[in-house]
């Protein structure tokens, strides 16, 4: 059952199954049919053989439509297979009709040659008899010797069988009239060849008339020229008639002119079955002939059966100086001819070949790809269109395959800078920073996954902490580096941890009785933001590439003192904006850390009154443009200045929806960070 479903062969349609059922039907039905005509019911047996006919025909019919539509989804699916039909019915069929055009044509023109050979030699002996006859009227009227009406046969060599008979006016036809005659004639339930002349004898006009009977010697001697013959007259009047090769007997019921014919044979009963036999092919042709008695003409059928070779050799005699020539001219073109079409049949065949090994190709390449492998590459071994199809279905692949390449290491490296993005985010500090006398908040918003964009809240004591912003040239993941490498290393600097063993304190004195370590954590006062700056842009330049650097701003705030010393290395200068609505930047310090060696940084401190608002920034919240121009520095203060009576998120929030607002649909361009402090009352 599978590999019958596997071919096509399974019944499935509702067409299919009831051709199935009318199959059964059909030999229930020709089993009782068989059944009652064995056992003594004719008659049921006869009535029953109308439905299994009628049947049979309709099953042959569905059986047809089957067959086709099945030889159009199985067979014609491949192409090899569809181009053996379209060769078929392109080539073979126009040769297969001109073929048989021509064998047609030729079996025409052969036997009308047959047909003019055969009558030309009836032609023949009927001359041979009129001249006898009109060489025996000639001596009688010399001779003047007296002669009967009754039949004799002259001793002469001129025409051996002839029978002449002399009338003096009794007996002749009245259609004569007096009139010579030469022909083919039917009297008294023969044919013969006679020949009718008038003479002169003894004052008297007399006919002298020739017959030779046409009879199967007569045949016979035309068919040694021609091919065997076989002439039909009318039955009626042939009772008289036998035939040699019918043994007497009527073998045939052939009509002429609505009458049965009897057949006159020159040839053996096995030469006249079909128009192709062993001995050659049959001709026919209708053969006029005189009645006798009222001169009226008929048409009888003469057939006969002769060879190519025989038409060719009297072809050939007549044009005997070119017999051989045109031999030789036409075996050579037969030569030709037969190459020519092995030379295209191969052709074809390859070009075939070509065809349907490129389209089998590319089958096999889809099925591999289909089952996932990618590397399966064709062998192009051709130059055409193909062939370039071929190739171009390769590079398809090989592209399709680096692309699942590039997506799986796309996707590893997504996977990786997700992990970057929850580390780094753990790198921002957050809102659990701000002291009692200090408001702090502060966002970064990536323009990409991770930021190049860098702040921190550096705690270090009670009402001491630091504010460190900074921006890293480039972006993506070698920023993202840079920044966690330079929040390393500030955190380092500014939030230095001294373990100490102190021998004199209580602690140590446990410790070394108990064989354990004993740790002393204290805070140690911040180092001046310059000298920072100045240790970092050192690490820096010694250990990232010249084209890395970064700017930061870095300042301490006392709480105590509400004061902030600070250093700026080529950042974008923080602001104060006072309550009075005067506005501070704060840019003393230096240029950036890691470009250049030995950079000196200074530092100052400014005062924070109550209401003052500290904000610093990145490039990414003033320099973004849209038709208008860039969002800068004081749409930066208007908004904050707009919402300054609210808390630090809240004014984040609206600067950032300002910015966004700003540059409308396009892509944010660059990190975006905001560090926002406010001294508290």
């Amino acid at each position: 059952m599978r590999k019958l479903a596997h071919h096509g062969l399974l019944p499935r349609s509702r067409v299919a199954r009831f051709t199935l059922y009318l199959a059964g039907l059909e030999l229930l039905l020709l089993l009782v049919e068989y059944a009652l005509k064995l056992f003594g019911s004719p008659i049921a047996g006869e009535a029953l053989s109308g439905w299994t006919g009628f049947l049979g025909f309709v099953l042959c019919l569905l059986a047809a439509f089957l067959f086709l539509r099945w030889f159009r989804r199985h067979a014609m699916w491949r192409l090899r297979n569809r181009l053996i039909v379209t060769y078929v019915f392109i080539g073979g069929v126009p040769i297969t009709l001109l073929v048989l055009m021509v064998a047609i044509s030729g079996y025409v023109l052969t036997g009308q040659f047959a047909t003019f050979l055969t009558l030309s030699e009836f032609r023949s002996q009927l001359q041979r008899l009129e001249a006898a006859n009109v060489a025996t009227a000639q001596d009688i009227a010399r001779s003047g010797s007296s002669v009967t009406q009754e039949g004799i046969n002259p001793d002469d060599n001129v025409f051996p069988g002839r029978v002449v008979s002399v009338n003096q006016g009794a007996g002749l036809p009245k259609w004569l009239d007096n009139k010579d005659f030469s022909g083919l004639v039917y009297d008294d339930g023969h044919v013969f060849l006679r020949a009718a002349k008038r003479v002169s004898w003894r004052d008297k006009r007399v006919a002298v008339i020739s017959s030779v009977a046409i009879d199967r010697p007569f045949l016979q001697k035309i068919a040694d020229k021609v091919g065997s013959l076989d002439l039909y007259v009318p039955k009626e009047d042939a009772e008289n008639v036998t035939s040699s090769s019918s043994g007497g007997k009527n073998k045939t019921n052939i009509t002429i002119n609505g009458k049965p014919v009897e057949p006159v044979s020159g040839s053996s009963p096995e030469n006249t079955q079909g128009p192709w036999n062993r001995d050659g092919f049959v001709y026919y042709s209708l053969v006029k002939l005189t009645n006798w008695d009222d001169g009226d003409s008929r048409s009888i059928l003469l057939t006969g059966t002769t060879r190519i070779s025989t038409l060719y050799s009297n072809l050939s005699s007549s044009v005997l100086e070119w017999a051989g020539t045109i031999r030789i001219i036409l075996t050579i073109l037969a030569v030709t001819f037969g190459l020519m079409m092995i030379v295209a049949w191969f052709i074809g065949i390859r070009l075939t070949r070509t065809i349907t090994r490129s389209v089998a190709n590319l089958y096999e390449a889809t099925q591999h790809i289909n089952r996932g492998d990618f590397s399966h590459r064709i062998q192009v071994k051709e130059k055409d269109q193909l062939s370039t199809l071929q190739v171009a279905f390769n590079s398809m692949t090989e592209s399709v395959e680096k692309l699942i390449v590039e997506r799986q290491e796309k996707e590893r490296l997504q996977s990786e800078i997700s992990i970057a993005q929850e580390v780094q985010a753990q790198l921002f500090p957050t809102d659990a920073s701000s002291t009692r006398t200090l408001e702090l908040h502060g966002i970064c918003r990536p323009a990409r996954m991770v930021s190049g964009d860098y702040y921190d809240f550096l705690p270090y004591g009670s009402e001491q902490i630091g504010v460190a912003v900074g921006d890293i040239s480039g972006k993506g993941i070698s920023a993202a580096l840079l920044m966690a490498t330079i929040h390393s290393a500030v955190r380092a600097y500014e939030q230095e941890q001294l373990v100490t063993v102190s021998a004199r304190s209580p602690l140590g004195e446990n410790a070394r009785q108990s064989g354990a370590l004993g740790l002393a954590i204290r805070h140690a006062p911040p180092q001046s933001p310059s000298q920072v700056l100045w240790l970092l842009n050192r690490q820096l330049y010694k250990t990232t590439p010249p084209e890395k650097y970064a700017t930061l701003f870095l300042g301490f705030y006392d709480g105590n003192s509400r004061r902030i010393t600070y250093s700026n290395a080529g950042h974008l200068p923080p602001l104060i904006l006072g309550q009075d609505g005067s506005v501070r930047r704060l840019h003393e310090g230096g240029t950036v850390v890691g470009l250049f060696d030995n950079v000196e940084y200074h530092e100052t401190t400014v005062d924070l009154s109550p209401g003052d608002i500290f904000v610093a920034f990145s490039d990414g919240i003033t320099e973004p443009e849209n038709e208008f121009g860039e969002f800068g520095e004081e749409r930066l203060i208007e908004t904050i200045v707009a919402h300054r009576h609210l808390s630090l998120e809240r004014i984040t929030e609206n600067v950032l929806a300002a910015v966004v607002d700003w540059i409308g649909s396009t892509e944010q361009p660059d990190d975006i960070t905001l560090v926002l402090a406010r001294p508290r009352e």
